[in-house]
C-alpha cells in the first residue's frame, strides 16, 4: 500500500469496522461497489467493499467477502445488477464509486426558473435589465415552488443531498424539500428594501424567528438568518441578526466580497471594507457562512482564519458573471480556513451540477495560484482536499458533521453512487474529481433511497418538468428582447 500526497492508498479493513465481531447482526440492506470514497478518513479508498446500513445510519464498511459471515442483510444492492438495462447480461465493465452525498453550500433554488435568461452580460447589467425586473414581476409562492421542485430535481440527479439556500419564501421551499427527501439548511431572507415578501427588515427578520420556532427539532430542515449582503442590509440589522444567531444556535448565510464594486463602495460609503465593517460589528464567527470571497488581501486573509468564518467557493458563477476574481482557495486552507463549495443560482452558473463544481474548482485553484513557483509540479490543492470540500467541510459549515458529509461508522446514510464511464482508473478519487463523464446513478439520504438507475424515487418528473414548462411560458413573454435570431 502506497500512501503519499498525490495517490488514494486502496485499503482493505475498515478501522472500528464491527467486521471482526464474529456475532451476526441484522442489518437493512448492504451496497456493493468496487471503491468506496468514505472522505474521513483523508485520502482514502475501500475496494471491493460494501456499505451496510441499519435504522438510517451506516452500520459498517466491510469487504463484500465478509458480509455473509458477518451480517443477517435483508437486501444486498449489486450496483451492477440493479443499474443493468438487460438483468441477464450484467455489464462486467461497469463499475462504481460511493461517496458521501454532496452538500452545495450556496444556492437560490427557486432561480432555477431564470436559468439562462441573461447571459453574454455585465453583472450590472444583469442584475439591473434581467434579474431584478425579473424577480419584481414574476416571484410569488409558486414561482418559489416550482423553481425549487426543479432545482431539487436537478440536485438529486447529480448527487447533490444537501443544500444551503437563500431565497424568498423558505417556508415553501421547506414544504417541496422535505417532498423530495433531501437535507437543507434554508436561509430567512433579510433585506432592507420591501418586496413581495417583507416589507422591512424588521418583518424579515420576524419572518425568519417564526420559521426557526418551526423547524427547530425538525430532523432535516434546519434554518438560518440570511442578511442579503453589506451594501443591502443596515448596522441594526445585523446586530439584531448576532443576537438571534446566538440564542438560537443558528447560522448566518450572506454574501461577502463578492466583486471589487462592493468593496469599493462599502469603503467610500462606510470608510471599511465590508469584512471590517462585519468584525466592528462582531459578526464575524464560525455562525457566519460567507459566500464568495474572491476580493481579499492578505489582511483580509488573516481577518478570515482568524474569525473562524466558513468561506463558500462559488467558481463557475463568479467566472460567468465576471467579478474579477475567484477565492483564492489555496491560501484560505493553509491558513485553516474551512472552505466549501456552493453552485450559486442555475441563472448565474447555469447549472446545480456539484461534480462539474468541482472540477472547475480544481481548475481554477491552479490557475489562480502561481502554479509555476511551486518545485516539482506540485498540485496546489490536491483532489482529495476539493471532494472535501464538497462533503465533510460544507457539514462542518453547517454544524452536522457529527451526522453527514463523510462516510462512517454512525453517521447518517447519506450518500451517492457514481458510475465510471472512462477507464482506466488508477485513484478514484482524482477520477471522481477531473474526469467528467462520470454519471451520478443513485442517491440516499437517511437510508432512503431517492434516485434509482437514475430516476427519482419520491416525485413525479415528468409532472415537475410540466409544471416548470408552463411557468417559464410566463416569463419568457417578458424576457427582454436580445440579438439572437430563431428562424422557424
Amino acid at each position: 500500500m502506497i500512501m503519499n500526497e498525490t495517490t488514494s492508498p486502496i485499503i482493505t479493513e475498515v478501522e472500528g469496522s464491527t467486521s471482526v465481531n464474529k456475532t451476526m447482526q441484522d442489518a437493512d440492506y448492504a451496497v456493493v461497489a468496487k471503491w468506496i470514497i468514505p472522505v474521513v478518513p483523508e485520502n482514502t479508498v475501500y475496494q471491493n467493499h460494501c456499505l451496510v446500513v441499519k435504522d438510517e445510519k451506516i452500520l459498517d464498511i466491510i469487504r463484500f467477502s465478509d458480509l455473509e459471515q458477518r451480517y443477517n442483510v435483508k437486501n444486498v444492492i449489486d450496483l451492477k445488477e440493479m443499474n443493468s438495462d438487460n438483468s441477464s447480461s450484467v455489464n462486467s465493465t461497469s463499475e462504481y464509486i460511493l461517496a458521501p452525498g454532496f452538500i452545495n453550500m450556496h444556492t437560490h433554488n427557486a432561480m432555477s426558473l431564470l436559468r439562462g435568461y441573461a447571459d453574454d452580460v455585465s453583472l450590472h447589467d444583469w442584475l439591473t435589465k434581467f434579474i431584478w425586473p425579473a424577480e419584481a414581476q414574476h416571484v410569488g409562492e409558486e414561482f418559489v415552488r416550482v423553481g425549487t421542485e426543479l432545482a431539487c430535481l436537478e440536485m438529486i440527479k447529480t448527487g447533490t443531498t444537501c443544500c444551503n439556500d437563500m431565497y424568498y419564501y423558505p417556508e415553501i421551499s421547506a414544504q417541496v424539500i422535505e417532498q423530495f427527501g433531501m437535507r437543507a439548511t434554508l436561509a430567512a431572507p433579510i433585506i432592507k428594501f420591501p418586496t413581495i415578501y417583507a416589507q422591512s427588515e424588521q418583518e424579515y427578520i420576524e419572518k425568519g424567528i417564526q420559521l426557526i420556532e418551526k423547524y427547530k427539532d425538525h430532523s432535516k430542515i434546519k434554518i438560518s438568518l440570511g442578511p442579503h449582503a453589506v451594501y443591502t442590509i443596515t448596522d441594526e440589522a445585523y446586530l439584531k441578526v448576532k443576537e438571534l444567531s446566538e440564542k438560537y444556535g443558528v447560522k448566518i448565510h450572506t454574501h461577502l466580497h463578492e466583486t471589487t464594486h462592493e468593496v469599493s463602495e462599502e469603503v467610500k460609503v462606510s470608510g471599511k471594507k465590508p469584512i471590517e465593517r462585519l468584525r466592528d460589528l462582531g459578526v464575524l464567527s464560525s455562525s457566519l457562512i460567507a459566500a464568495h470571497m474572491t476580493q481579499l488581501t492578505s489582511e483580509d486573509l488573516d481577518l478570515t482564519a482568524k474569525s473562524g468564518i466558513n468561506v463558500v467557493h462559488c467558481p463557475e458563477s463568479n467566472l460567468k458573471l465576471g467579478v474579477k476574481g475567484v477565492s483564492p482557495v489555496h491560501k484560505l486552507l493553509k491558513q485553516g480556513v474551512n472552505v466549501s463549495v456552493g453552485t450559486d443560482s442555475a441563472a448565474s452558473n447555469d447549472d446545480l451540477d456539484m461534480l462539474g463544481e468541482l472540477r472547475t474548482a480544481a481548475y481554477i485553484d491552479k490557475l489562480s495560484a502561481n502554479t509555476h513557483s511551486l518545485e516539482g509540479g506540485e498540485a496546489v490543492t490536491p483532489s482529495y482536499k476539493i471532494l472535501s470540500m464538497a462533503t465533510i467541510n460544507g457539514a462542518k459549515a453547517l454544524g452536522i458533521d457529527d451526522k453527514v458529509g463523510s462516510l462512517q461508522i454512525g453517521k447518517f446514510a447519506d450518500f451517492i453512487a457514481v458510475k465510471v464511464s472512462s477507464h482506466p482508473v488508477y485513484d478514484p478519487i482524482s477520477h471522481l474529481v477531473y474526469v467528467g463523464t462520470n454519471h451520478v446513478t443513485d442517491v440516499w439520504v437517511a437510508g432512503k433511497q431517492l434516485l434509482r438507475n437514475s430516476k427519482l424515487t419520491t416525485v413525479n418528473e415528468n409532472q415537475v418538468k410540466s409544471r416548470v414548462l408552463e411557468f417559464s411560458q410566463k416569463i419568457h413573454v417578458s424576457r427582454p428582447k436580445t440579438g439572437l435570431t430563431i428562424i422557424s
